[in-house]
């Protein structure tokens, strides 16, 4: 039997924490590459010393990563989306690997820095095609995690959901909530084209607009059900997705705030308070 997919990602978080290899991430946009660069530092000895993270394709001039890698001295540089460098940045960040990092080693274990970098890409499949070099591969991945789509964790989706719940109701101070059969069969239903970013957000937004402790069918919003407020693609605070939901419904409902007070469980006052404030709009008056 299979290994749960969740735990060989904890046993490799783990493992990759407990030395000090350069790491390489794969996976697929918003699998949580981040996430997991952040969780290895946290539990490394690196812990205690800064976590810089560089979306290296932003950087067209790579001699603009120096301060990075000197403010990550003694922690963590995270490179993201380092599949994406041309083969001329490639070479020169192996120099600037080479020569900053790898002989900071020799100075001063305050000055060492573990690497870690993420990829949507196949690399192994790019140097077979000439578009990624060996040689800085080979820094790289001394340690390798490939992250599963969220498509292929199967009943785990559900657990996951559920820590979802559980932090984001603990964050925010709201009663806990549970899903219903109809919801978990849904969201396993799902293919969750932005892999855990997405099923987050669909979290958040169920937990804003259901009203009672269970979360039903009708409650769970998905991509293909909201394109009308289609704000998957960005993280919000509690308050921001607050004025889209409400003033989705308020549109839905024909300004009728009462009932769209009691349909998202929230006081009329807050609505109008919101209205009065500017915060919230409603079309049409």
């Amino acid at each position: 039997m299979d290994e749960r997919k969740l735990k060989l990602i904890e046993d490799l978080v783990l493992e990759a924490s407990e030395n000090k290899k350069n790491v390489l991430i794969f996976g697929e946009e918003g699998s949580g590459k981040e996430h997991t660069a952040r969780l290895i530092h946290q539990s490394s000895t690196y812990k205690d010393n800064p976590f810089v993270v560089v979306n290296i394709t932003t950087i067209v001039d790579l001699e603009k990563i120096i301060p990075y890698i000197y403010k990550a001295y003694g922690g963590t540089l995270y490179l993201d989306e380092i599949g994406d460098l041309s083969l001329d940045q490639q070479e020169y960040l192996i120099d600037i690997l080479e020569k900053i990092i790898i002989e900071s080693k020799l100075i001063s274990d305050q000055k060492e820095i573990r690497i870690i970098a993420s990829t949507t890409k196949d690399l192994l499949n790019e140097i077979i095609k000439g578009r990624f070099r060996k040689e800085l591969y080979k820094i790289l991945s001394q340690f390798i995690i490939e992250l599963p789509a969220l498509r292929e964790m199967g009943e785990e989706i559900v657990e996951i959901a559920e820590k979802f719940i559980i932090g984001y109701c603990k964050i925010n101070r709201k009663p806990l909530k549970y899903l219903s059969q109809a919801a978990k069969e849904i969201l396993l239903d799902y293919d969750y084209p932005q892999n855990l970013r997405e099923l987050k957000s669909i979290i958040e937004l169920t937990i804003i607009t259901s009203s009672s402790s269970i979360i039903y069918l009708e409650d769970v919003y998905l991509r293909k059900n909201i394109s009308e407020i289609d704000i998957l693609k960005d993280e919000r605070t509690l308050e921001e997705y607050e004025k889209i939901i409400i003033e989705h419904f308020l549109k839905k409902y024909d300004n009728r705030v009462y009932y769209v007070a009691e349909k998202l469980g929230v006081s009329k006052n807050k609505i109008y308070n919101m209205i009065n404030k500017g915060i919230v709009s409603r079309e049409g008056l």
